[in-house]
């Protein structure tokens, strides 16, 4: 599996969907939470306003709140909504209910009027979401009021979120690693039919990658045909320079055998018997490769050769038979040929030769 392209395409996918979509959930998640936190502030920034409203200074002097907020949940004691009204000259405050006889700890910069957002700590130290403005009326006198609300309540909506969000990233992750899995089969689907091309160059079944690829896997079909030719002309080479081998060895054990019958008559025989089992190898050897050469295909194109300096050759060899030292020969040949054919190498030859042959009953040679 380690070796298998669609597997780590796959895994690759896998990974990458699983990491997407990790940072998107948290990403998903902080701005939720930016949204519950905005929307807790526009709310507080009403009861704020409203609050503001309320909130007066009496011909005393003293800080006074006309009547709470409609908001319940601001006279039950610690149930995390808060609101608290200071007075920046003397410090008085003025409480909602929830915040019992606890106090919530402002910053000590008041502002200019203009509304802060601020984190401060509850009753109990717990987090809070506030927002603050400082008024001040028309005798210059000044007063800061705050609205809270606990932070806790943000983080459970958070959470609630969360829990629904997560099996909607679960499920479309598997949506995506499937879509990727068949992506991925598709688009691998041409190795497969260029596995098959070369399994069918194997088998001998086509001497060529007939296949039509990709524009992606093109180029190494067509590299692979090219190593196809390359091999099949030199496999082609290498036949031709066997029978050349074969045909060139043919001429010397002619010889040989002329050579072992004048040891037979010289009366050595055993030394003859040994270089005719020696030649007889030696031409088993040449005929199966002439064979193999006949059985396979021949090669392609035009072939010369030296005419006269073969003819001559052969004459050598022939001069050197019992018989052949009795005739005359005339050669009379191209001295290069392109057709490499007995007959078309040296047509006169070979009939002075045959004629000749017949003649004198010279003893068969080839």
């Amino acid at each position: 599996m380690r070796n298998s392209i669609r597997f780590r395409l796959w895994s690759a996918a896998a990974i990458s969907i699983v990491i997407a979509l990790a940072i998107a959930g948290v990403g998903l998640r902080y701005l939720f939470e930016l949204n519950v936190e905005r929307r807790v502030v526009s709310e507080l920034t009403d009861d704020l306003n409203e609050l503001i409203a309320a909130t007066s200074f009496t011909a005393d002097g003293r800080l006074f709140v006309a009547s709470t907020l409609a908001d319940q949940r601001f006279s039950n004691p610690l149930s995390g909504h808060y609101w608290q009204v200071e007075d920046l000259a003397t410090h008085s405050l003025v409480r909602s209910r929830s915040l019992w006889d606890a106090t919530l700890a402002l910053p000590k910069q008041a502002g200019n009027g203009e509304l802060r957002k601020e984190e401060l700590k509850g009753p109990g130290g717990e987090l809070t979401v506030a927002v603050i403005r400082t008024i001040t009326d028309a005798d210059g006198r000044a007063f800061r009021a705050v609205v809270a609300e606990d932070h806790r309540n943000v983080e459970v909506s958070v959470g609630e979120y969360v829990r629904d969000l997560a099996p909607a990233l679960v499920v479309l992750a598997s949506a995506l690693m499937g879509a990727f899995f068949i992506q991925i089969t598709v688009g691998l689907a041409p190795l497969e039919s260029l596995r098959i091309a070369v399994k069918n160059v194997i088998a001998q079944r086509t001497a060529r990658l007939d296949v039509a690829a990709p524009s992606e896997v093109q180029p190494l079909a067509d590299e692979i045909n090219r190593l196809l030719d390359a091999q099949e002309k030199a496999l082609s080479r290498a036949r031709s320079r066997a029978t050349d081998l074969a045909h060139g060895l043919k001429t010397p054990l002619q010889v040989l055998s002329a050579d072992i019958r004048t040891l037979r008559k010289k009366g050595e025989s055993e030394l003859a018997d040994e270089i005719e089992k020696s030649a007889s190898a030696i031409r088993r050897h040449v005929e199966r490769e002439l064979a193999r050469a006949r059985l396979a295909p021949g090669v392609s194109g035009d072939a010369a050769c030296l005419v006269r300096e073969v003819a001559r050759g052969v004459v050598a060899v022939v001069k050197r038979t019992p018989r052949g030292k009795q005739l005359s020969f005339v050669i009379d040949a191209p001295r290069i040929s392109s057709r490499p054919s007995t007959r078309a190498i040296f047509p006169r030859f070979s009939a002075i030769w045959w004629r000749t042959r017949r003649v004198s009953q010279a003893p068969r040679f080839m």
